[in-house]
């Protein structure tokens, strides 16, 4: 099973500095310690993927990090930003290059990290639940996500959509059909 070292968003990327990084980081750590999970998990996967990974952290989840991300809809959609960061790494040849504005249909530009003038090449658009319900499910929140794309289209770029769930956990990553 391949591993997803969440402390290596710490480094940071074209799109992401390493303190937005740590940020990212530290987030996901309170999200998966809030749904009772160790510090290394299996991620089940779905999309361009259905082999899962192991999600491996270093550091432990303490009270201060806990009383800086109490919020549990900041920390849900920060986190789902980390692990879907790390699945693009992971599973297709792009890297984070830039943040899109709010209103565009996605979240984040992808493209070659070591393109000296970053190219867009595909986007991406995150999504988080932290828990599953009979009304908010991984494949509902999918689809939302990949028609939100559609005001996109027109860049003519690949839309890459990723959902992730943090109580079981498990992730859906995919490109726009």
């Amino acid at each position: 099973m391949d591993t997803i070292r969440l402390s290596d968003i710490k480094q940071g990327m074209p799109g992401i500095s390493p303190i937005e990084g740590a940020n990212l980081y530290e987030n996901c750590i309170v999200a998966l310690h809030n749904s009772g999970h160790p510090s290394t998990v299996e991620l089940r996967m779905e999309g361009l993927r259905t082999e899962p990974f192991l999600l491996a952290w270093d550091d432990e989840c303490n009270d201060q990090l806990l009383r800086t991300y109490a919020d549990e809809q900041s920390v849900t959609e920060r986190s789902a930003v980390a692990v879907s960061v790390m699945l693009a790494l992971q599973t297709t040849s792009y890297s984070v290059i830039e943040r899109s504005r709010k209103g565009t249909g996605f979240d984040y530009m992808l493209g070659d990290s070591l393109d000296p003038l970053f190219t867009p090449k595909a986007r991406l658009e995150v999504s988080g639940i932290m828990r599953e319900s009979e009304g908010n499910t991984l494949a509902m929140r999918f689809q939302q996500k990949t028609a939100q794309t559609d005001k996109s289209d027109d860049t003519r770029l690949p839309a890459y959509v990723s959902v992730v769930e943090f109580s079981t956990p498990k992730a859906k990553f995919d490109i726009k059909k």
